[in-house]
């Protein structure tokens, strides 16, 4: 025993037993999320940290690894700061919780936001561009002739190849064999020539016909280390193997074929050919300025469409839905839970099946509703649905959207009509009221409470609908007013879905990033609207 102070120290007891301990038995809000902060900060630096690591010495490890390497990293971290903070401990039943938020909440908003103000897409995404790779003709300092300056294709960058990256090859090629090979490893018959660095291999592979080609991480000895796992047995007999060195350099100015580097290449250096990078960086508004240039051809007429197909949707499918409940709700009907239980079937069969059905139902030639209209000589000509007039076609998307959306409203509006005492219908009985009179006089005053929350639910997921534009029209037909990404059909979620996934190489996330946050902000304005309009926020507030 030793005597710290005035309290004795028991040397037998574990040291983290002495270390001083918060005095208050309440840490507060601010506190506990700066601590639970603190230990996922720490957890995701292991993480990076042992991945970074864990690949100087195993080069296929994968990004998985870090993940578990993040979580033991902060268990291990949050054990110590349990003992000394002991008020914490509840907030570790929602640690998960603020995980799950930060990962698929908070960092998608952050990335979103991000990339708005970029130039990232299918043809800039930061990664080298193999099909770029050009022959050089002439080096003289740092300046360097290509043979082929379409090829090399400077076009497709924001300013053309200033301040992009790009590697200076100087490769030759050789055949060799190998004696086995194992995942992404290969294993040649003798060690690859001394002092060259093996940049890449190309394997042919016999059961399909065509060379595989794949960089080359490491070199031990015979062994030879692949980017990626050969797929199928490659011919071992004859194994091209691509030799030499790069040197990374970045262009800072160009003239046709004549690209001028940041830095001069090596003394001895014999560059035979030069490959470009992707490259994407920052960019500013320029992406929202491109969406408000063309606001007439495509934000506008989206927008307006998209306002009106989700009112509209919202009134037909409350007009039938209410409909429908007030008939099925009489007990005197017979049947009516049969009649229920049909009305409910499209709401039971997944979204992607029944618009496929109604896809097959309004074809133009063999649809089931060109040929009943033509039956009974309601039109001369099959009418194209969806391929054809825009107003058509957006007659056809509120019709499907009916009878998707039906069984919703017209089980919602039952339930609100059964906790109407029946006392009130007898007593408008007796004093005359016709049923129409009993309608607006009972019925609909006390559906008010219910089916407000229920339509602004409805307007708000209609507005996003997704589902309906791009599996029934796929956003058409085209029009004269519009672009290649808005159509005839498109909303504002698909028109963003088409400028994202579908221009610019396929995937033009800055822009489709940006439109994302515009269709975050008008939604928030339509729905801040709605509230004030219907008196929603009025009605929450005084409950």
């Amino acid at each position: 025993m030793f005597e710290r102070g005035s309290r004795p120290i028991d040397l037998s007891q574990r040291l983290a037993e002495h270390l001083p301990r918060a005095r208050s038995t309440a840490g507060g809000l601010l506190k506990s999320l700066a601590l639970l902060s603190a230990a996922i900060a720490f957890g995701i630096v292991v993480g990076v940290v042992f991945v970074l690591v864990g690949r100087l010495v195993a080069p296929g490890l994968p990004a998985w690894s870090g993940l578990v390497a993040g979580m033991l990293g902060m268990i291990a971290i949050l054990v110590p700061i349990a003992r000394r903070f002991a008020w914490i401990m509840p907030w570790y039943y929602v640690l998960p919780a603020i995980v799950f938020l930060l990962t698929f909440t908070f960092f998608p908003v952050g990335l979103t936001v991000w990339l708005a103000f970029t130039d990232y897409s299918g043809i800039r995404n930061g990664q080298l561009n193999l099909a770029t790779n050009t022959a050089i003709e002439e080096i003289v300092d740092t300046r360097v002739v290509i043979s082929d300056p379409v090829v090399f294709n400077c076009a497709d960058l924001r300013n053309g190849c200033i301040d992009v990256r790009a590697q200076v090859l100087s490769i030759d090629e050789i055949t060799v064999t190998a004696e086995s090979y194992d995942g992404n490893v290969i294993t040649l018959s003798e060690p690859p020539p001394a002092g060259r660095t093996v940049v890449e291999l190309q394997l042919f592979l016999p059961d399909l016909g065509f060379d595989f080609t794949a960089t080359v991480v490491e070199v031990d000895g015979n062994d030879i280390v692949l980017e990626r796992p050969v797929p199928f047995p490659p011919d071992l007999d004859t194994v091209r193997m691509s030799i030499g060195d790069r040197q990374l350099r970045t262009i800072v100015a160009e003239d046709g074929a004549v690209l001028t580097l940041n830095a001069p290449l090596p003394d001895g250096f014999q560059a035979t050919s030069m490959v470009r990078y992707n490259d994407y960086g920052f960019i500013g508004w320029r992406n929202f300025r491109t969406i408000i240039s063309r606001a007439e051809r495509s934000l506008i007429p989206v927008f307006t469409w998209n306002v009106s197909f989700a009112f509209l949707t919202i009134l037909i499918n409350t007009f039938f839905g209410v409909l429908l409940a007030v008939l099925l709700n009489n007990p005197n009907l017979r049947f009516r839970n049969a009649y229920r239980t049909l009305l409910i079937i499209p709401w039971a069969l997944p979204n992607i099946i029944t618009i496929q059905v109604w896809k097959g139902f309004l074809n133009e030639n063999f649809g089931a509703v060109n040929r009943l209209l033509m039956l009974f000589d309601i039109t001369p000509e099959p009418i194209s649905w969806l391929m054809g007039d825009a107003t058509t076609a957006r007659a056809a998307v509120l019709l499907v959207n009916l009878w998707l959306g039906l069984p919703f409203m017209m089980t919602a509006t039952l339930g609100a009509l059964s906790a109407i005492p029946r006392e009130l219908y007898e007593a408008a009985k007796i004093d005359g009221a016709s049923p129409l009179q009993t309608f607006w006089g009972v019925t609909a005053p006390l559906l008010r409470t219910a089916l407000v929350p229920i339509t602004l639910t409805g307007f708000a997921f209609n507005f996003n609908n997704f589902n309906i534009i791009f599996l029934l029209t796929d956003g058409g037909p085209p029009v004269e007013w519009g672009t290649a990404t808005a159509r005839g059909t498109d909303i504002l979620i698909s028109w963003a879905y088409n400028e994202a996934f579908r221009s610019q190489g396929g995937f033009a996330y800055g822009l489709g990033s940006a439109i994302s946050i515009l269709i975050f902000i008008i939604t928030v304005a339509v729905s801040f609207v709605n509230f004030r309009v219907t008196g929603a926020l009025k009605e929450v507030s005084n409950t």
